[in-house]
């Protein structure tokens, strides 16, 4: 009960903030994920939320990032690094946990395609509940299709590590999705 509170003052934070960002959304057979990006100075806030029907898991999180990006030999790199406060339901557990870590995105020859990937770590010391460690990992390939919208196809893991020391994923494999940018 504790943590659907926590997701809903989450989500209730960040609705305050609601700016020009962009919108992406993946599907996979058996999960959806939706994320918001919003520009906060010179960082990005995300909210996000992922389920998966197959096993009836989610994870929830809000992050900050510190955001650049550089030009450099005709390519362009874009980067953050920061933190994300996950709450999640795997199996019959919750998690609540603190992910440090960052993301990138690369487009050689400043191109419209581009590779991407990003991870997130939570350590014991900031996992809680039912956690002992919590992990969020993915890469993308992506092709921007018109201005400000992209198609992608990636691979995600998204672990949690049980006090019972069991392993369980809350998603695992390969999704396709589309980022919107307005």
């Amino acid at each position: 009960m504790y943590l659907r509170l926590i997701v809903l003052a989450l989500f209730a934070a960040v609705s305050v903030a609601a700016t020009a960002g962009s919108l992406d959304v993946n599907l996979s057979r058996d999960s959806i994920e939706g994320r918001y990006n919003s520009s906060v100075g010179l960082g990005e806030m995300t909210l996000g939320a992922l389920y998966n029907d197959d096993q009836k898991d989610w994870a929830a999180n809000i992050g900050l990032l510190a955001m650049s990006e550089v030009n450099s030999a005709g390519s362009r790199l874009e980067g953050g690094l920061g933190g994300k406060i996950y709450a999640v339901s795997v199996g019959n557990a919750e998690v609540l946990a603190l992910g440090l870590g960052g993301q990138f995105r690369w487009f050689p020859g400043n191109s419209s395609f581009g590779l991407g990937g990003y991870a997130f770590y939570a350590p014991g010391i900031v996992t809680l509940l039912d956690g002992r460690r919590f992990r969020e990992v993915g890469v993308r390939a992506e092709v921007e299709l018109f201005r400000n919208s992209s198609l992608y196809i990636g691979y995600r893991e998204v672990r949690a590590e049980l006090d019972d020391h069991t392993k369980r994923d809350v998603d695992k494999g390969s999704f396709i999705g589309i980022q919107i940018r307005f």
